[in-house]
């Protein structure tokens, strides 16, 4: 009888672990920016610059920012203005990657990126 309940006891906690990370994803998933993700994938891709970034384009790290000297900018109309951050995940955890990515935020254009060593 204690086996049958221990048992039961395990696999509900393992689907309450389950349904936590299903919440988790769902919620970067939820939050709008899967176009601005994929065009700041598809432009990196472009350029060669995602061998060291994780191919989970989808869990890229969006944030707004303001566009400023301290990026390369492919368009100045910018300076000044808020935009979008896109973070991509190193394939090794480590500071280095790849350059972050700036959006326009109502049309999901790269507007420019963080220069990089």
């Amino acid at each position: 009888m204690n086996k049958v309940i221990i048992s039961i006891l395990c696999a509900l906690f393992l689907i309450a672990g389950c349904s936590n990370n299903q919440d988790d994803m769902n919620a970067i998933n939820n939050d709008g920016y899967d176009d601005v993700r994929e065009s700041a994938w598809d432009f990196l891709n472009d350029k060669g610059w995602d061998d060291r970034i994780q191919e989970n384009w989808q869990s890229a790290n969006v944030t707004k920012t303001i566009a400023d000297n301290s990026y390369e900018l492919l368009d100045n109309d910018y300076e000044g203005k808020e935009v979008l951050l896109v973070s991509f995940e190193d394939k090794e955890n480590l500071v280095l990657g790849t350059s972050p990515i700036l959006m326009d935020p109502n049309t999901n254009k790269v507007i420019g990126y963080m220069p990089s060593e």
